[in-house]
């Protein structure tokens, strides 16, 4: 068994130096780089608001949640130009898929005309909103 090495240090051992683990960035760094962005540059006449579904919850909240009516699927971030046209954006950690939820929703809005993106790095989400 490999001690972590401060522990191996307190025993009086010599630690095993680990290489640090490779991770990707987590969703929600991403979700707050694209907030920032559009607190500081989206016009206007347009609205926003972060759909915040994905959190952990205590189950009295999730059901109370539940019962207001969140809906599993929503994508995170809902835009609305002064035409009044939705406009849908969903951030995911790279190497994530949709869940089956999510998917019936990016469906559905493909299928009514509603423009969804599906983001799993900053530069997709800068091309969305300059598209």
């Amino acid at each position: 068994m490999t001690l972590p090495p401060i522990v191996a240090l307190a025993e009086g051992r010599k630690p095993r130096l680990r290489k640090a683990p490779i991770g990707r960035a987590k969703e929600i760094a991403l979700q707050m780089s694209v907030a920032q962005v559009l607190r500081e540059h989206c016009r206007p006449n347009w609205q926003w608001t972060h759909i915040a579904n994905g959190e952990l919850r205590d189950l009295r909240t999730a059901v109370k949640l539940k019962r207001m009516g969140v809906r599993r699927g929503w994508p995170d971030f809902i835009l609305v130009p002064s035409r009044g046209q939705l406009h849908c954006l969903e951030l995911k950690r790279e190497g994530e898929r949709l869940t089956p939820d999510q998917e019936d929703f990016h469906l559905r809005c493909i299928r009514h005309g509603v423009p969804h993106v599906v983001a799993f790095d900053f530069g997709q989400v800068l091309t969305a909103f300059e598209q």
